[in-house]
């Protein structure tokens, strides 16, 4: 019962050992605006399409009949979804405009709440079976538990912390993402770090076998 005890507890302490690096990048270097973010895609979108252009060999006449029929193509269906909205406040009035929204807004979160749980009861069942492989005792395991409570209220401080700069505050996150690593370490091998950090990894599904039963420390 006991084994079965501290193995249902160190699921979650790995997982949150797999999770602490991009969390703690995350908090400590937020994102740009999502402006920035819309030009930079726009820009990548713009590249791939020249490069096909390039490809396929097409000239510039070519081309910019082909950036003419896109920009009538767009106009086209902004006409059209502005005729659309339109035809559809003829429809309904105010209260049942806001109900059609909240029920949309409450749908998109059930799903988007319904795939986070199923991407995480996954991401378990396949940690609990590589966890197995590794054989930790029970100690190995109270540990992992221990350092997950302690990363979750040093990130806490953190988050609550004022700091003067955002220099500050990046090293502050840096230098506990280097702590929490160097005590997993004493517990974990550097390849079942490798492994954990690959978890959360893009695409992380793929390639995901035998290879990642890492040896356990002995």
């Amino acid at each position: 019962m006991r084994r079965n005890t501290t193995r249902n507890l160190l699921i979650p302490a790995l997982l949150a050992a797999a999770i602490a690096p991009m969390a703690l990048t995350a908090v400590a270097f937020p994102g740009k605006s999502d402006g920035s973010w819309h030009e930079q895609h726009q820009e990548r979108f713009e590249e791939r399409r020249q490069a096909m252009f390039e490809r396929a060999g097409l000239d510039e006449e070519t081309r910019s009949a082909l950036e003419e029929a896109h920009d009538e193509h767009y106009q086209a269906m902004r006409e059209l979804h502005e005729q659309h909205r339109e035809r559809m406040d003829e429809i309904l009035d105010e209260e049942q405009r806001e109900a059609l929204r909240e029920a949309k807004r409450e749908m998109r979160q059930e799903m988007h709440g319904e795939r986070r749980d199923e991407r995480r009861q996954d991401m378990q069942e396949r940690l609990t079976t590589l966890v197995d492989s590794w054989g930790l005792s029970d100690e190995e395991r109270e540990r992992l538990t221990e350092l997950r409570e302690s990363l979750y209220a040093d990130m806490q401080e953190l988050r609550d912390h004022q700091f003067d700069s955002r220099e500050e505050r990046r090293e502050a996150w840096q230098s506990l993402h280097d702590e929490h690593r160097e005590a997993l370490g004493e517990v974990l091998t550097d390849e079942q770090l490798a492994v954990l950090e690959a978890f959360m990894q893009p695409r992380h599904a793929k390639g995901h076998g035998g290879h990642h039963s890492a040896p356990h420390r002995g």
